[in-house]
């Protein structure tokens, strides 16, 4: 059996699909790491760790998917940081919401004790490549 031949007939978004298990175990990983005492983390100070979430999703991406490209979705001074996924004509945004796993805004986040993440949690919608191009330009 040719299996480049199959993974290469697979859309990007049933690729994204499969591998949301993994991308929530990756999640969990970071989320553990995670010690904050009365709202301060050593590394993070008062920040949270979407940042962290959106970087170990994209590295569950580049490692299993061929031939995408991942975008910031954040930028400097958002409350929120997430992925855009991009192969040819195909794009996705690539997000756990941070309600999930911390709350507050700006650069004063707490972690919400006993998250456990699972695959229901990430989110995959659809981009217009074109407008992902602009978003891209700006970067």
């Amino acid at each position: 059996m040719n299996w480049y031949r199959i993974a290469q007939t697979r859309s990007l978004l049933r690729e994204l699909e499969s591998f949301k298990p993994h991308m929530a175990e990756s999640a969990q990983v970071i989320y553990n790491l995670w010690d904050q005492d009365d709202g301060i983390d050593e590394e993070y100070g008062s920040g949270g760790i979407c940042d962290q979430i959106s970087q170990i999703i994209s590295d569950v991406i580049v490692g299993n998917i061929d031939n995408v490209d991942i975008i910031p979705g954040g930028q400097d001074g958002d409350d929120h940081a997430w992925i855009f996924v991009k192969r040819g004509r195909e794009a996705f945004s690539v997000d756990i919401p941070p309600g999930y796993y911390e709350s507050g805004g700006g650069y004063r986040w707490e972690k919400i004790p006993g998250v456990i993440f699972t695959p229901d949690m990430i989110e995959i919608f659809p981009v217009n490549v074109s407008d992902l191009e602009d978003w891209e330009d700006e970067w």
